[in-house]
């Protein structure tokens, strides 16, 4: 055998040409090995006709100590197994040899310096062992049905795995798909219930509420933090303007006070300006009581804005509950940017 077909690592030959191949692409680039890299491994597999122990023995080096990318590793793997399927066709279909008489070997692979014993990988089903010369006392080897299921799959190189794996992620589609039907048939019951019992809710909610929800927290006197030299530098505030709320509540966030008072300023320097202020929830609660809170809040902010000494003709307020979010409700994040007031100019009187 010329040595310089084979490698020996730890005391076992390895083929040296596919550690090359991998070598050289991971030496020109720390990034996984690329499926055009794999195609060339796969030629360089193929090129004898058979796939031998030390081939097998490198494939599973490389593997072991070279990164794939999942693309070059999907592909390897298929390409080894429908071929695999190709070459077992002749061999199942070989008589064995009779009692008594050995083996002939197959035609030496690279210049008579491989073995030439034909084996496939893991990649191959087990079952495939079977159509090897000499393996039955029978004069004809007949194809399993495991082995016409494979070839007939191979033709659409679908796999028998890759076929249970696809029903498996199918089954989990449909059954997620019915627990959020489930889920939003739930509430959607819960908010289209008789009209008897969201009268008795109601009464109940607006109790409660009134107990507990919105109960105003008073604020201190807030600090102006900007004088507006141009009415429209005081609308750019004023439509850009937030006031967040704790959930379920009607506590405001620290800063509130300074921008209520930095608001007023802004309508007292301009008095042509005229704004809505707009009550928000997130969807945390019932849409009834959600309703109910944003325009308590709504009302509230309009209320400091008259104790802060602005026209009230300059304003107008409106709650409109879980319904305009500008954030995903599905994040803790999200819902607290939901919770708040913020304000439009509706007109500029001259």
């Amino acid at each position: 055998m010329a040595d310089s077909y084979y490698r020996t690592i730890s005391g076992k030959q390895y083929d040296n040409e596919l550690l090359e191949i991998a070598e050289k692409a991971t030496k020109r680039s720390k990034a996984p090995i690329s499926k055009n890299v794999a195609k060339t491994l796969f030629d360089a597999i193929k090129d004898g006709g058979d796939y031998t122990d030390i081939e097998k023995r490198t494939v599973k080096y490389i593997r072991d100590h070279f990164k794939f990318s999942p693309e070059a590793d999907e592909y390897l793997r298929s390409e080894v197994r429908k071929w695999a399927a190709k070459i077992s066709v002749p061999a199942a279909k070989k008589k064995t040899v009779t009692k008594g008489t050995s083996k002939k070997e197959s035609a030496p692979k690279r210049s008579s310096a491989r073995s030439a014993k034909q084996t496939y990988d893991d990649f191959t089903p087990s079952y495939m062992d079977s159509y090897e010369v000499g393996d039955s006392s029978q004069d004809d080897v007949a194809p399993t049905p495991e082995y016409n299921e494979l070839v007939a799959l191979n033709k659409f190189q679908i796999t028998p795995k890759q076929n249970r794996v696809g029903r498996l992620i199918l089954l989990g589609v449909i059954i997620v798909f019915f627990i959020v039907l489930i889920i939003f048939g739930i509430r959607s019951c819960n908010r289209n219930s008789k009209p008897s019992q969201n009268a008795n809710q109601s009464s109940n909610v607006s109790s409660e509420l009134g107990t507990r929800s919105l109960e105003r927290v008073e604020l201190s006197q807030g600090k102006v933090s900007s004088r507006f030299e141009s009415r429209a530098s005081a609308i750019r505030y004023i439509n850009e303007l937030q006031i967040r709320f704790i959930k379920q509540s009607m506590q405001t966030e620290d800063s509130a006070a300074d921008k209520i008072a930095t608001l007023a300023e802004a309508l007292k320097a301009y008095p042509a300006v005229r704004i809505r202020v707009k009550g928000h929830t997130c969807f945390i609660g019932e849409m009834d009581e959600n309703k109910i809170l944003s325009d308590e809040r709504a009302k509230f902010i309009f209320d400091e804005l008259v104790k802060s000494g602005v026209n009230a003709t300059q304003l107008d307020y409106r709650g409109f509950g879980e319904t305009a979010e500008i954030e995903s409700n599905s994040t803790e994040v999200g819902r607290i940017k939901n919770r708040r007031v913020d304000f439009t100019v509706l007109s500029v009187t001259e």
